[in-house]
């Protein structure tokens, strides 16, 4: 119900009308009846004639000028409830967020600026303050208390009207608050429900008066919602940003979608904008060329006619520094091409470190891409630590007797705990079947006797179906796969793999285990109604397992021009997947992928020992350089809660790169470098948070108002508020009574009757 100051039809319609001098209305429709009878009775002989419809008129108007006079005098009131004047608080609250200085008001004026016009141009701050003491706030996701509206700058990066509510709480705790009134948007963005603390207040008797800022919708504008991009890559890795817009008013329309490198395009496409008001992706592909930290900013074309251009610009940071090689074990039963052309694929690669052990002779070995000599000096190694050095793990054409049954199971943990790659190249030896390698891998696999006889043979050479030579064929998930992208156009990727040679012999596994993934399989000899598997991946506890049933990608390279470069790439990047994945030592998280000016960052460090088990007794500490070259020291303090992780936060009040250097010093950090210090950086960028889902969020505002006994108003009827404040009962509201006999249009209706007797009895001569 729409609450203001009573008057006479109100007091009608509600029942609320009686008269101070205590007659009843049963009484005063009884002397309301005797006068127009006595008004009658004096028109009953006149002393000129007069037609019936004349002597109506003239009993009515005579009876209403009585009528209007006994209703003065004897005094009518309404009872209602009101404030005291000046006894009362009033908290006023104002949206100071940066959507308030959204352009969409009439007169092409922001937000803010139709606040202040209302509200301190047209008086009804004046209004308010006249019956309250006031006390004004702005709020974002912080509040602050004001002198005036005249201070809002439009600059809080979110919203936050819970917060506000809370803090006018808290700050006006034990004074006599009458309401609040709450001037916003709507557009709150910090996932809490303020309406419950709305309740809260209404429970009190605090009533919150809430007014709309801004359209329901906004008509033309262009968004960008989200990015989503690798924050670190290994050097020379492709990596692909997924850009996800919303629009209104732009179905169909083409925009450019671009990247930017400080002043340098990066790459760019013209996409087609799907329907309105759905949030769609799409995707561009990059490849940094600068071996350090780069922020790259997101932009789509600007429309003349848009409403809100901040949205359209977003910066994001990628990490592509030099990093420590990922190390790579690689054991092979014999020299073969496979191994010489894998060895030779990694050569230029500084983001990998391939240490293989080669079996060259009976007792006899190869160690090449060791870093020192003790390593795998004594085999394949013996020890969970040892072998834990490693990120991923490649058995080539090895049998299963060069293991013992200790490595072997070591090797499933390197997989399933510490989170290693796991890659079986060629063909698998029948002794791995029933041992923790057949668990590993994403094929079953079957004893050859068992084979239909066209499938046996495995990937020697011969004139049997499975030695023969094929093109491989890559399925949906091959396509698209980052492992197996040769190009970044969709293609020019199929272009060159229909260019690649034949490969020749496949071994026969049994059948995809659940959960795994076939990117390339067999062009036409199948196994219990699947094709024969080529490459096919899963995840494994906390790692990730590969099996390729072939030993003849070297062809890929040999023959091909010496130029091409298609088997090098496939092999690069399918040993950093398998690697890059495996925890390190020391690892650092963020709460959340950006951050804005004024956000607090949350830092979570993971420290693990020489084991790969969580160490809680590290003594860490981070030092944090920021974009203007302040360099400061705080310690992590360990989380009781969860083993092995520390954390550490802080608030950042400039845009630009953050650089972090977490420090360990405990058994953590004993051995290489890479144990003892961890590096990570991040930037502070413009917020789209406030530019999401702006147009004004009445429902939400209403529902605040409802909750707490308050009314809601848009800007246009605000106006209204002063009154609908004054007369809403709060827990300082007093009964009063209102004398509605002196309202001046009591007074106009009287001399407007006079008037019109007086005008009709000299019409008719009458004295």
């Amino acid at each position: 119900m729409q609450v203001a100051e009573p008057n006479l039809f109100t007091a009608l319609s509600d029942g609320s009308l009686s008269f101070a001098y205590g007659v009843t209305p049963y009484v005063f429709a009884l002397l309301v009846l005797l006068i127009i009878a006595a008004v009658w009775a004096s028109y009953y002989k006149t002393t000129r004639p007069l037609s019936s419809n004349w002597k109506a008129a003239f009993i009515t108007l005579r009876s209403a000028v009585l009528v209007l006079l006994l209703f003065c005098l004897l005094r009518p009131v309404v009872t209602t409830t009101q404030v005291s004047p000046q006894e009362t608080y009033l908290a006023v609250l104002v949206d100071n967020s940066q959507s308030m200085a959204v352009a969409d008001m009439s007169g092409d004026r922001t937000r803010m600026e139709a606040v202040q016009n209302e509200f301190v141009q047209g008086g009804v701050l004046e209004d308010l303050s006249e019956s309250f003491q006031l006390r004004t706030f702005s709020f974002d996701k912080q509040t602050r208390r004001i002198a005036s509206l005249d201070e809002g700058a439009e600059a809080g990066t979110a919203s936050s009207i819970d917060q506000a509510l809370a803090y006018v709480e808290d700050q006006l705790n034990g004074l006599p608050l009458g309401g609040v009134v709450l001037i916003s948007d709507g557009a709150d963005n910090s996932n809490v429900d303020p309406a419950i603390r709305a309740q809260g207040f209404g429970d009190r008797q605090i009533p919150i008066f809430t007014v709309g800022v801004g359209q329901d919708q906004i008509p033309r504008d262009i968004g960008i919602v989200d990015v989503s991009a690798a924050e670190t890559i290994l050097e020379g890795s492709v990596f692909n940003v997924q850009v996800a817009l919303n629009h209104q008013g732009y179905e169909g329309q083409q925009v450019l979608l671009s990247v930017m490198d400080e002043d340098t395009l990066v790459t760019s496409e013209t996409i087609t904008l799907g329907a309105e008001g759905v949030t769609r992706r799409y995707e561009l592909e990059l490849s940094p060329e600068r071996p350090e930290l780069i922020v790259y900013e997101l932009q789509v074309e600007l429309q003349q006619d848009e409403i809100i251009p901040e949205n359209n610009n977003y910066r994001f940071l990628l990490d592509n520094t030099p990093k420590t090689p990922l190390d790579v074990l690689y054991i092979e039963g014999h020299p073969r091409n496979e191994y010489k052309f894998i060895r030779r694929a990694v050569e230029q690669d500084e983001s990998l470190r391939l240490a293989t052990y080669l079996q060259t002779g009976p007792e006899k070995f190869y160690r090449q891409g060791i870093k020192s000599p003790t390593e795998l000096s004594s085999g394949f190694p013996v020890s969970k630590e040892d072998l834990y050095e490693y990120e991923a793990l490649i058995l080539g054409d090895i049998e299963e007797s060069f293991f013992n049954a200790d490595q072997l199971q070591m090797i499933e943990d390197f997989v399933a705990e510490r989170g290693g790659g796991f890659l079986k190249s060629g063909m698998i030896d029948e002794g791995f079947i029933n041992t923790p390698i057949a668990d590993l891998l994403p094929v079953t696999l079957v004893e050859e006797n068992f084979l239909p006889g066209h499938l046996r043979g495995g990937i020697r050479r011969g004139d049997h179906p499975t030695g023969e030579l094929y093109f491989p064929r890559l399925t949906r998930d091959g396509e698209f796969s980052q492992l197996l992208r040769l190009a970044g156009d969709d293609n020019q990727n199929r272009s060159l793999w229909g260019q690649l040679p034949q490969l020749q012999g496949v071994y026969v596994t049994g059948r995809i285990k659940p959960g795994a993934t076939v990117l390339m399989e067999h062009p036409s000899l199948q196994y219990q109604n699947q094709a024969l598997p080529i490459i096919v991946q899963q995840r494994y506890g906390s790692g990730r397992s590969m099996a390729i049933t072939t030993a003849s990608t070297w062809r890929w390279q040999m023959m091909m021009p010496s130029e091409d470069q298609s088997q090098e790439t496939l092999w690069r990047q399918l040993l950093r997947w398998l690697a890059v994945s495996a925890p390190q030592r020391i690892s650092i998280d963020f709460d959340r992928e950006f951050y804005n000016v004024g956000d607090v960052v949350n830092v979570t460090a993971t420290v693990l020992d020489e084991a790969f088990e969580p160490d809680n007794d590290a003594t860490l500490w981070m030092q944090t350089v920021t974009p203007l070259d302040q360099v400061t020291d705080v310690p992590m303090e360990w989380d009781i809660s969860e083993d092995g992780v520390y954390r550490s936060s802080f608030t950042v009040q400039e845009e630009g790169v953050f650089n972090l250097l977490v420090d360990v010093a405990s058994a953590a950090g004993e051995g290489s470098s890479d144990a003892s210090e961890k590096s990570a950086a991040f930037v502070v960028t413009p917020s789209l948070r406030e530019y999401t889902n702006a147009e004004l969020d009445s429902g939400l505002l209403a529902r605040i108002a409802s909750a707490s006994g308050g009314q809601y108003f848009n800007l246009q009827n605000v106006s209204n508020l002063a009154g609908a404040v004054e007369f809403t009962p709060n827990a300082y509201s007093r009964e009063v009574q209102i004398d509605l006999w002196d309202r001046p249009w009591l007074l106009g209706l009287l001399i407007l009757l006079l008037c019109a007797d007086w005008i009709a009895r000299r019409m008719k001569g009458l004295s």
